[in-house]
């Protein structure tokens, strides 16, 4: 059990992969090793070290070979690594706080642009434009969370959410920046800038059209009037764009599997032959500006997802291995338990996208692990989870199902969710636990919840309000008592404070609905053994979330445990603690579901 907790939630030896702008090199940082790691196909690994403090992102200079890294400390660095000189310059703008690097993925011209806290504490910008000189300041309008530029890297559009959910669109006109276009929720919600058109005169936005499915518009930010570009009425697309002309090269299209169209018939010719030779589900991590060579991402369900670096000039492809290792050995030994995708029929007649992870030894029915997704308006997707992979080394097969309010499926599904905690959104959970037993998958005296965030709370809710139907519960970073929490959202300024207020409730006027929603409310009906997990320093879901429902479990009588984790946020993710947090599970799920004494 604990080596499967550490091959499959121990320190990842990559994260935040770059591709080079020239298309010749791979870079990435390590939760195992500091510095960044630059792989070429004719050198291997090179480690670049640039002095000892912790590297917390990296991106490559447009233009140049030079690496840009922001190095964590009382307050983060900018420095600036020119690996032909070998020289390394601080290019930290002066009064700047939480820098992070913010366009990554969006190929530019010459210059990189960072975001940070200025003195006055609101949000600020600059670009870096030569591996030597200093960031500039950027103006930009105060509230703005994105900006755009042109393909000559000017500033030409900003957006900001407002306090109430809408989206507010500015462009960049002589005399400063003004507003262009609103749209407010619940479309708002749902609607997110892709990029400016190269000419910085439009900009495509990803938001409902036909049949409420999302699609691609293009706002012109001349007149404010936009149109769309982009849609199929049955699915929801988004769109990959060429990073120097800008024009929609791919549309991603959702479902339970996801795919790439391509919307270019040469484009379509050469993604035919890579997927001949890769089979499986393909993200694009990278492109070039000239759009030549992609980093490529390579999940076919069964085995460890690998990187590719490809060459769309000639078609050869390099393999790109920076994954874990011991997870590779295993993968070479055997295949991984394989990911099937399911069907599964709600009670009301709708049909429900699921995943259906199965261990490779034993034989059915399993004792297996229903995985809620969190949000609740996120979703799950087909391909490798470690999660799922890691039970089924255990023996445990795991279910995860798209209940009504995921996102995916076109914003008619997405809104069956609103002010439905615990309510038709659990009966699809339910639902889906009787087409398991039914099938013959699963065996119905030997089932667990766990879930995080809206999946933790739907875990708690299945161990007190609902039925018994699971054998243990195990919320992680979940809100318990809907009335404290919206009202705690309702004050902050979290990205996501409309969403909650918009599609959960309004902690006064609706409070009466939230408190017979909480698990907190049926704390003294609880039937099932329950493991509460939080971070400290959740800044969504206050830890004391997790304490006050332990309480109100003890004060009942009612098995649990509380574990709350110095440090983590809302998710835990420090190698050491997702280790220690599996640990946990893992013993709680062999005592509660195969009865062997911890």
């Amino acid at each position: 059990m604990n080596g499967a907790a550490r091959r499959w939630f121990g320190a990842e030896p990559a994260v935040n992969l770059a591709l080079s702008p020239d298309g010749r090199a791979v870079s990435w940082q390590s939760e195992q090793k500091p510095g960044v790691f630059v792989w070429r196909p004719e050198h291997g690994v090179r480690t670049l070290r640039p002095g000892r403090a912790r590297i917390v992102d990296h991106a490559w200079l447009p233009g140049s070979g030079a690496l840009v890294a922001v190095v964590a400390g009382r307050t983060e660095r900018v420095i600036v690594h020119d690996e032909a000189t070998g020289r390394t310059a601080d290019v930290t703008p002066e009064d700047l706080a939480g820098i992070h690097i913010v366009d990554r993925d969006q190929p530019r011209r010459g210059s990189l642009l960072l975001r940070g806290t200025g003195a006055d504490g609101r949000a600020a910008w600059h670009v870096l434009s030569s591996p030597g000189g200093p960031a500039r300041h950027v103006p930009a309008p105060g509230a703005a969370g994105r900006l755009f530029s042109d393909a000559d890297d000017r500033p030409c559009a900003a957006t900001a959410r407002a306090e109430d959910g809408s989206l507010i669109v500015y462009a960049a006109e002589a005399d400063g920046w003004h507003e262009v276009w609103r749209s407010r929720p619940p479309g708002s919600l749902v609607t997110h800038p892709v990029d400016v058109t190269a000419d910085g005169l439009g900009l495509y936005l990803s938001g409902p059209c036909r049949n409420g499915f999302l699609g691609v518009r293009l706002l012109d930010l001349r007149t404010g009037k936009a149109k769309t570009v982009l849609e199929d009425g049955e699915h929801d697309l988004d769109v990959v764009p060429h990073p120097a002309t800008r024009v929609p090269q791919l549309a991603l299209v959702s479902g339970a599997r996801q795919g790439l169209r391509a919307l270019d018939p040469e484009l379509a010719a050469d993604l035919s032959v890579l997927t001949s030779r890769h089979p499986g589900e393909l993200e694009i991590v990278g492109l070039t500006r000239d759009n030549t060579v992609w980093l490529v991402q390579v999940d076919d369900g069964e085995s460890v997802p690998r990187h590719l670096l490809w060459d769309r000039g000639d078609g050869t492809t390099h393999r790109l291995t920076p994954g874990r290792p011991r997870l590779m050995r295993r993968a070479n030994r055997r295949a991984l338990a394989p990911t099937a995708t399911v069907a599964v029929p709600a009670r009301d007649g709708l049909t429900l996208d699921g995943y259906l992870v199965t261990p490779t030894g034993g034989a059915p029915p399993y004792p297996c692990v229903l995985l809620v997704h969190g949000g609740p308006w996120s979703r799950d997707v087909w391909g490798i989870s470690p999660q799922a992979q890691w039970l089924a080394e255990l023996g445990y097969a795991s279910l995860r199902v798209n209940f009504r309010g995921s996102e995916g499926y076109g914003t008619r599904f997405l809104d069956l969710g609103r002010a439905d905690w615990g309510g038709g959104m659990h009966d699809d959970l339910e639902d889906t636990l009787r087409w398991a037993v039914s099938e013959g998958h699963v065996d119905p005296d030997r089932v667990a919840i766990m879930g995080q965030s809206y999946g933790g709370y739907a875990a708690l809710m299945a161990a007190t309000a609902r039925p018994k139907a699971f054998a243990l519960a195990v919320a992680i970073c979940a809100p318990t008592d809907l009335v404290a929490f919206l009202r705690y959202v309702k004050r902050s300024s979290h990205h996501e404070r409309a969403h909650f207020l918009h599609r959960v409730g309004d902690p006064d006027d609706d409070a009466h609905r939230l408190r017979a929603q909480s698990p907190l409310t049926h704390a003294a009906g609880c039937h099932t053994p329950v493991l509460l997990v939080h971070g400290r320093d959740d800044p969504l879901v206050p830890y004391t979330q997790a304490t006050t429902m332990a309480d109100a479990l003890a004060e009942h009588r009612r098995p649990h445990h509380c574990l709350v984790l110095s440090g983590e946020g809302h998710g835990i993710t420090s190698p050491a603690n997702r280790v220690r947090l599996a640990r946990v599970v893992g013993r709680q799920l062999a005592y509660h579901l195969a009865g062997r004494p911890t």
